[in-house]
């Protein structure tokens, strides 16, 4: 055994393996032999041969049956049959090759045909409130100082789930926010056709990438204050401004790779490829969004469809302060029907903005901040290497004139024929994340990889948004979109169209979407029925509320308990608790004005009796004579409804809406801290801290967070989104 261990098997196949194979071979000739059966003919040579001749006999004397002969001996004329063949010549198609031998020297060009458009798929709507910011921030904020960071430890999440989402967290990071004032269109402009001190100048003649200090008008102080000085000799708030908007989010997908390949089977042999995964070919222009409103009646949903006026978003999109940074990858959004995001004051674009089909493209806040310098870096290179080139495509509509497309330019440097082009920013952006990140220890190799990765992953999907602005608080609505596109066989040759009717328009539609599910807008008043009060002499009958309100002014809710007498409404001036978040500003006794537009039409009060007139119900002594029965008020509403107002612990929504106030006031407490910061402040009478700049930007509250301390002796700059056009 121990030899068999040691054996090499492989040499003793090669020397012993044909002597093996052969022992086998011997050994099946030798049982095939010894297996087989071996017998002699029994028969004898005179019986074989009369047998052979007996055969022979029969053969000679049989006869051919009279009916078989005729069936197979017909009388057919032969000269006839070689006379038709001769005359009509042999049908040879069931002979043919079903494939020439040999093709033609010029392939035949196929024909381009009608394409088949996909829909914008998965379109749903949400409905939120938000705070924009409407005053751009004083020059001195802007970032660029070394050292700028946040003020404190805090971080926002990098994608906050559906529970987490505080629409009032205080943001503490560059790329919640940015810089700039009304956006306006240059439809036209080129890379290279002006000056460099005309081209990077903001405003309707040019192109900003980088932001500008802000003119004294827009509210930026000659010196570059930060804060403004209080009359009392403490500090101010930010010098900024804000307001609150309700919005509904309509979110959806287009498919973007199955479109490119439909494309191309349908244009024939005259497009290529990469002109349609460039965007030569397929050219979005506009878009069509449509909303239905449901009305009273036993089918809400009988109206027509209306067309929704985007100018009115797209106004407020040039109030806004800045565009937020986008929160998906660029590369799955199109200038034309991908809505920029407003700046907001606090809180974060996340759910409402994006789409569960992109989740995948989902930026973290710190992919956030490298897709803008990304951005930046891209454009630099496009100015470069396209010098007097149109950037804007006049035909193009939605959204065009007040972004960049970014998802065109990358695909452009991409597909240019010249890597080098790209190298060069992805080199550019990681020497800027070193500079950035000095500190961190950065492997240039893999993050160039990861950008590569990033950019030519996005592209199958493309993702549609648009905030609806306009709505009446109650009303419900649905939404359907489609997309107006480029005709990309309008007009070409007659020859090359399968029909004349595939090049005639410039433009098509693609089929309209789905609808959404019914959404809501929210009311902006909750009010709740607290207790009823008798006439009292000349006082007529009263009913106190608890009233919940949006207050749009500064994006926030208040709230107070009214008293209102029948034929009011119920409302009016009335002191209550408002936080102004833009300005980070508390007052605990602030004069708003409640609007409910509800008037109070009739109101009873609870019962009451006299214990001793009925001792029978035997009614606790402490009730004092009140039963418990509900106090009760009718109300008629702006549209002439008549409902009754319930008290708290009747109705379904209080709790709700009680929640609701009590987690807003939480989230808010920030601001109300930076205020009383800011009054206990010391001063050197002139608004500033003993220490100066550097030691008063612990009060800057949110935004000295955003931009940490400036450094001393340079005016830090914030940059601005770099897709923004326009101021």
């Amino acid at each position: 055994m121990s030899n068999l261990k040691g054996m090499n098997y492989k040499e003793f196949a090669v020397n012993h393996g044909e002597k093996i194979v052969l022992g086998f071979v011997a050994l099946f000739v030798v049982f095939a032999i010894f297996t087989s059966k071996w017998t002699t003919e029994k028969r004898t040579p005179l019986e074989l041969t009369q047998k052979v001749e007996t055969a022979q006999t029969q053969v000679k004397n049989s006869q051919w049956p009279e009916e078989q002969r005729k069936e197979f001996l017909k009388d057919d004329d032969l000269r006839e049959k070689v006379s038709e063949l001769i005359d009509k010549g042999i049908e040879v198609t069931n002979y043919r090759f079903s494939t020439p031998l040999s093709g033609p020297i010029y392939a035949k060009k196929e024909r381009a045909k009608e394409v088949d458009w996909l829909a914008v798929e998965n379109l749903k709507a949400d409905y939120d409130r938000f705070i924009m910011m409407t005053r751009p921030i004083n020059a001195a904020m802007e970032e660029g100082a070394e050292g700028s960071g946040s003020g404190t430890g805090e971080t926002e999440p990098a994608k906050p789930e559906e529970p987490e989402y505080d629409p009032f967290k205080k943001r503490t990071s560059v790329a919640g926010a940015g810089m700039g004032g009304p956006g306006g269109s240059i439809a036209g402009m080129t890379f290279g056709a002006m000056p460099e001190a005309e081209m990077m100048a903001p405003g309707p003649g040019g192109y900003d990438p980088g932001g500008m200090p802000l003119p004294a008008e827009f509210g930026a102080s000659p010196d570059g204050a930060m804060m403004e000085m209080g009359m009392s000799g403490g500090m101010a708030g930010p010098a900024r401004e804000g307001r609150g908007l309700r919005f509904i989010a309509v979110r959806g997908v287009f498919d973007l790779a199955t479109q490119q390949d439909k494309l191309e089977r349908s244009l024939g042999d005259a497009v290529s490829l990469q002109n349609i995964q460039t965007g030569k070919i397929l050219e979005f222009l506009d878009f069509e969004l449509q909303r239905k409103k449901a009305i009273p009646g036993n089918d809400p949903w009988a109206g027509e469809w209306e067309d929704v006026d985007i100018e009115t978003s797209i106004e407020i999109l040039k109030e806004s302060a800045d565009f937020d940074p986008e929160v998906v990858n660029t590369g799955i959004t199109d200038r034309v029907f991908t809505m920029p995001l407003p700046s907001r004051i606090a809180g974060f674009w996340y759910k409402v903005a994006t789409h569960p089909r992109v989740e995948n493209f989902t930026l973290s806040q710190e992919e956030i901040e490298q897709e803008l310098e990304f951005n930046q870096h891209i454009l630099d290179q496009y100015k470069k290497t396209h010098a007097n080139e149109r950037v804007f495509k006049e035909k193009q509509k939605g959204f065009s004139t007040l972004q960049l497309g970014m998802r065109e330019i990358r695909n452009d440097l991409m597909s240019s024929g010249q890597p080098e082009e790209m190298d060069s920013v992805y080199n550019n952006m990681a020497s800027s994340m070193q500079q950035i990140r000095p500190g961190e220890e950065l492997d240039k190799k893999k993050f160039i990889q990861k950008l590569k990765d990033n950019a030519s992953a996005a592209g199958r999907l493309l993702l549609f948004r648009y905030f609806d602005f306009d709505l009446n608080p109650g009303e419900t609505y649905k939404y359907r979109v489609r997309l107006v596109v480029r005709n990309p066989n309008y007009q070409r040759p007659i020859e090359e169209v399968v029909l004349p009717a595939v090049a005639e328009g410039e433009t098509r539609t693609t089929p309209w979407s789905n609808e959404t599910a019914a959404v809501t807008a929210e009311q902006d008043v909750h009010y709740y029925l607290q207790n009823v009060r008798p006439p009292r002499g000349i006082n007529g009958t009263t009913a106190q509320f608890e009233v919940f309100q949006w207050y749009p002014k500064t994006g926030t809710t208040i709230h107070s308990e009214l008293k209102t007498a029948v034929g009011d409404e119920i409302g009016g001036e009335q002191s209550t608790e408002l936080y102004d978040v833009a300005k980070e500003e508390y007052d605990e006794k602030a004069t708003v004005e409640f609007d409910t537009e509800n008037y109070l039409v009739d109101a009873i009060p609870s019962p009451s009796i006299r214990l001793e007139d009925h001792p029978d119900l035997d009614l606790p002594a402490n009730t004092r004579g009140h039963l418990p029965i509900d106090a009760e008020a009718i109300i008629v509403d702006n549209l002439g409804n008549l409902k009754a107002s319930l008290p708290p612990a009747a109705s379904q929504s209080y709790t709700q809406a009680k929640t609701k106030f009590d987690r807003e006031r939480q989230s808010l407490a920030w601001v109300k801290e930076a205020a009383e910061a800011r009054a206990s402040a010391p001063t050197d009478g002139f608004g500033f801290g003993p220490e100066g700049d550097a030691a008063s930007s612990e009060y800057y509250g949110i935004d000295a967070e955003m931009m940490g301390p400036p450094k001393k002796g340079k005016k830090g700059k914030r940059k601005k989104n770099p897709i923004r056009v326009g101021p």
